[in-house]
């Protein structure tokens, strides 16, 4: 799927698609845009028709639930690769001030020194969507991956039901996909999601615009978990998300076995993912938010037990007997 897909697959873990070449302190404005290349002539770009989901893909549509972030809510996610530091990103969600009409998501992704090695990754993300409704309103996304700079540009027509993505690389060449339908944005889609009662047993399906390719996921509550990361031990509900459908064929190879553990609570605040890669996987743990999660009461007897996390995969966590709700 891409280190960020959908906010943390609703966000981090599926959008692999953009950021500044330096990821500031303060997370405060986008990065200056893709200079437009010189050349003689502008080519006119082709309008393709638009891509609609296909009959037999059925998303529901789900009624809001509680708010999951509040006005300057700011994430860092750190990833490791096996062990192996390999990422970090930087979410912040803000009600915008000179449109408050609107909330304005962000997020920057950059690679590891040790990582920029290989592939060296500064993409930044930007979603503006209605502050009652949540309905997505635009999209931005600087891609800075390797020697590839590339610009998207997405508007959502809710009148129409019609998305129209732009991209532009650095030689000023364009692309234009189009998609007919309601699909949230990145942002916007993690706010719904998240805001779901995630009962377990259930499956909540979601279609997901996320800049230049439209998804379908279905996120299945597996179970119950109790999840230790440096912030300290929380309890948790598993979730497995899987991808329906995916409007381009070739990405489909990156959609692998994944597992999410989001605070059994109403924040529904994503602790953990973990997704399988080519060779092992990668893990990001929350490791700072400036509203953060009430850990477990520390207490006496505790232990180090197992907990399945899916796809064959267990980890070790501590517990503590007894252990209180999370509030």
């Amino acid at each position: 799927m891409g280190l960020a897909q959908m906010l943390l697959t609703v966000l981090l873990v599926a959008t692999a698609h953009a950021t500044p070449t330096t990821m500031p302190d303060r997370p405060t404005a986008a990065p200056s845009p893709v200079p437009a290349a010189k050349t003689s002539r502008p080519r006119a770009i082709r309008t393709p028709a638009p891509v609609a989901l296909p009959a037999n893909v059925i998303v529901p549509r789900y009624a809001q639930g509680v708010e999951p972030f509040r006005d300057g809510e700011t994430l860092v996610y750190d990833a490791a690769w096996e062990g192996i530091a390999a990422a970090q990103a930087r979410v912040i969600i803000v009600h915008n001030r000179i449109h408050p009409d609107w909330w304005t998501g962000q997020m920057w992704i950059a690679t590891s020194p040790l990582a920029d090695r290989l592939y060296r990754m500064r993409d930044y993300f930007r979603e503006d969507f209605a502050f009652q409704s949540w309905t997505p309103n635009n999209i931005q996304i600087l891609q800075h991956e390797k020697s590839r700079q590339d610009q998207w540009r997405a508007t959502f027509d809710q009148r129409q039901k019609l998305i129209t993505a732009i991209k532009t690389n650095k030689q000023g060449r364009t692309w234009m996909r189009r998609f007919s339908g309601a699909p949230w944005g990145p942002f916007s889609g993690a706010m719904m999601a998240l805001s779901q009662p995630f009962t377990i047993g259930q499956t909540y399906t979601f279609d997901v615009f996320s800049g230049g390719n439209r998804y379908v996921f279905a996120f299945d509550v597996q179970g119950r978990d109790q999840i230790t990361t440096e912030l300290g031990t929380f309890n948790t509900l598993r979730i497995e998300p899987s991808v329906v459908w995916l409007s381009d064929g070739s990405f489909r190879s990156q959609a692998t076995d994944m597992t999410i553990w989001v605070t059994d609570d109403q924040k529904h605040l994503p602790i953990r993912i973990e997704s399988a890669v080519f060779i092992g996987s990668v893990r990001a743990d929350l490791t700072h938010a400036t509203v953060p999660p009430l850990p477990l009461a520390k207490g006496p007897g505790a232990t180090v037990s197992r907990s399945p996390t899916g796809a064959g995969r267990s980890q070790a966590i501590a517990t503590r007997s007894p252990a209180a709700p999370p509030r």
